[in-house]
């Protein structure tokens, strides 16, 4: 048995969070299926990196999956997120970066040109 198996992982499927008393940061509780509590804090400088680090393995796992589009609107399901920046840039080659900040947190991604299965004919 390996080591990670014999570990418990409840899956959670809500969140609730807020900052710490010093805004330091970002303290998480996560609800279980069945019921358990799972708690933990993020330090608000490493957002930026949890968020990415998520990003990277749901690209990664779909990528393994094929599947479509959600049914029903684009937005059903879906919580808009408010970015105070985009900025968007070609530094050379055939990979783009758009760099999106939503407050202190900023996410860099690169687009490999011709790569994307979701562009929009123009």
């Amino acid at each position: 048995m390996t080591q990670q198996s014999a570990r418990a992982f409840p899956v959670v499927y809500s969140f609730e969070g807020n900052p710490s008393e010093d805004g330091s940061v970002f303290l998480v509780e996560g609800t279980g299926f069945d019921g358990s509590v799972v708690r933990f804090g993020i330090p608000l400088d490493n957002i930026q990196h949890f968020i990415a680090f998520l990003l990277l393995w749901v690209g990664t796992i779909s990528a393994g999956h094929p599947g479509g589009e959600p049914d029903g609107s684009e937005s059903d399901g879906r919580i808009p997120i408010p970015a105070t920046s985009i900025a968007i840039g070609q530094p050379g080659g055939s990979e783009a970066y758009i760099g999106i900040s939503v407050g202190r947190a900023e996410l860099l991604f690169s687009l490999l040109a011709g790569t994307s299965s979701n562009a929009a004919a123009s």
